[in-house]
């Protein structure tokens, strides 16, 4: 199954020992192949102090292990090139502004995105994944 996730699932993981954590870390009954944006490190970087806070660390070492459970969890970083052709849809697909380059991947790969976020599902167009609709899956 091919998903891309966004920064909330990561942030999950991040946070706290979770079946969101278990899923990324650990072989699943039904292979994930898993996506995001380069936009996701910039969303790591905006909320570092926040997931500091949250978890007791240094911004620094947060940062740090974030980028470490992405790599841990073999997701792949779609490159911005393959993505600009998917732009202007992704604009006109996301309900908000701020989640167009996660529809961007999705376009791209022609898969649906895992979000606990519950605004991304208005719309019709890119089936939307929340971590208790994937464990019913896997």
């Amino acid at each position: 199954m091919e998903l891309v996730i966004d920064a909330n699932i990561i942030f999950a993981a991040f946070i706290k020992d979770s079946t969101t954590r278990r899923i990324l870390l650990t072989r699943t009954p039904v292979p994930l192949r898993l996506y995001t944006t380069p936009y996701i490190l910039d969303e790591i970087y905006k909320y570092r102090k926040l997931l500091a806070e949250k978890t007791g660390l240094k911004e620094e070492v947060v940062a740090e292990l974030a980028l470490e459970l992405l790599s841990a969890s073999g997701i792949e970083i779609v490159k911005e090139g393959e993505l600009n052709r998917f732009k202007d849809e992704a604009e006109q697909v996301s309900p908000r502004l701020n989640d167009a380059p996660y529809f961007a991947v999705a376009l791209c790969k022609a898969c649906g995105i895992w979000s606990n976020d519950k605004p991304i599902r208005k719309q019709g167009r890119v089936k939307i994944l929340s971590t208790m609709d994937l464990l019913k899956v896997l």
